[in-house]
C-alpha cells in the first residue's frame, strides 16, 4: 500500500531511547509481530526531533540519515500493508524532547503510545562513548571527552557526542510524560533478565496478542576494535579540539572505507569487520565521579517513575 495514495501514514507508537539502552534489539524482537510495522528501510525515522533540519553540528562524514519533511518521512511506511501498529524506533525523539515530544503529539495525537528503554547512565554513558569510537567518530579519551562536552555542548554538537548529557534521564521523560501520561517506561536490566517476558509486556501495551518472537540475540552491543584502543590511550588527546573531519581524513579514510557504506536498519553503519572487539574497563575515578554525578538524576527519575532504581546503584 503507497502512503501517499489517500492520506500520509503515521506511527501510531514510539519507541525513544534511550541510546545505548536497547532498542535496536527491541526493534528486532518487534519487527517478527505480524500486526507490527516497522520500516524496512531503517530502523530510525528520525523526523520528530529535528534533527534532520541542520541546526546541529554533525561531522559530514558521519553517515546519519534523517528525515527533515513530512515527504521524506512518509517514504519510510510506503510498503506498509494494513498492521495495526505501526512503529518508529528512535533514540534521538529521547535526546531531543523538548522538540520530539510536541511534534508526536502533533501529527501522531494522544493516542499514540510511547515506549521508553533507560539503562545505568554510568554505564550507558561509557557505552555510548565507546560506540563512537568503534564507529571512528570519536579521537578523544574518555576523559578528555567528558571534560570537553561543555564546549560542545555551547556548540550545539548532536547528542551522539554528549554522553553524560545524554544521560541525564529525568527532564527529559518529564517532557515526554507531560505530552503522554501512559508512557511505559523499561529498564535494559529487565530485558536483559527477562527478554521474553519485557517483550511480552511491550506487546500487551500495544494492544495486541502475545507472540514468542526469537529473541536469543542481540543487536548493536559495545566494545571496540583492538585497533581503536590507541585513542583510549591518548594519542590523540592533544589534537582532540580539532575538527572532526580533519581527523578522520588523516588517519581513519586512508585505511578504512567501511563508513563509507550504505547504513542499515540496525543502525549508522554496517556491523563492524576490522577484527576481534574487546570492552577496556572505565577508570576507577571516572565511574566514582559519574557515580556522583547521576546519584540525584536516578533520585529524581524514581520520583517521577514512582519506582526504586536501586538496581543502578548496586
Amino acid at each position: 500500500m503507497s502512503s501517499n495514495a489517500t492520506q500520509d501514514i503515521w506511527p501510531n507508537f514510539l519507541v525513544i531511547g534511550a541510546p545505548k539502552s536497547g532498542t535496536t534489539s527491541l526493534y528486532h524482537y518487534l519487527a517478527q509481530h505480524k500486526d507490527i510495522f516497522l520500516s524496512p528501510v531503517r530502523k530510525e525515522g528520525r523526523f520528530f526531533s529535528g534533527i534532520g533540519e541542520g541546526e546541529v553540528y554533525w561531522p559530514a562524514y558521519y553517515h546519519y540519515d534523517t528525515a527533515p519533511t513530512v515527504a521524506d518521512y512518509q517514504t519510510l511506511f510506503e510498503t506498509w500493508s494494513g498492521q495495526k501498529r505501526i512503529g518508529d524506533v528512535s533514540p534521538d525523539y529521547y535526546a531531543y524532547a523538548p522538540i520530539s515530544a510536541p511534534r508526536a503529539l502533533k501529527y501522531c495525537g494522544p493516542q499514540t503510545r510511547i515506549i521508553a528503554l533507560l539503562r545505568n547512565p554510568v554505564e550507558r554513558t561509557y557505552s555510548h562513548y565507546l560506540q563512537n569510537v568503534r564507529r571512528d567518530a570519536e579521537f578523544a579519551t574518555f576523559r578528555s571527552a567528558l571534560a570537553d562536552e561543555p564546549r560542545r555542548k555551547a556548540a550545539n554538537w548532536g547528542f551522539q557526542w554528549l554522553y553524560a548529557d545524554t544521560s541525564c534521564y529525568a527532564e527529559r521523560i518529564a517532557i515526554w510524560k507531560q505530552h503522554f501520561p501512559d508512557m511505559l517506561v523499561l529498564l535494559q536490566d529487565e530485558l536483559d533478565a527477562d527478554t521474553p517476558g519485557i517483550v511480552a509486556k511491550v506487546q500487551d501495551y500495544l494492544g495486541l496478542d502475545r507472540i514468542e518472537p526469537e529473541t536469543r540475540q542481540r543487536y548493536n552491543t559495545g566494545g571496540i576494535p583492538r585497533s581503536r584502543l590507541p585513542i583510549l590511550e591518548g594519542v590523540l588527546d592533544a589534537r582532540s579540539k580539532e575538527p572532526f573531519e580533519d581527523l578522520y581524513a588523516e588517519f581513519i579514510a586512508p585505511r578504512d572505507a567501511t563508513n563509507a557504506d550504505a547504513p542499515t536498519a540496525d543502525g549508522v553503519y554496517p556491523p563492524m569487520v576490522d577484527g576481534e572487539t574487546t570492552v577496556p574497563p572505565m577508570d576507577a575515578d571516572i565511574r566514582d565521579a559519574l557515580t556522583a554525578r547521576f546519584a540525584p538524576e536516578i533520585e529524581r527519575l524514581e520520583g517521577l517513575l514512582g519506582r526504586s532504581l536501586e538496581v543502578w546503584r548496586s
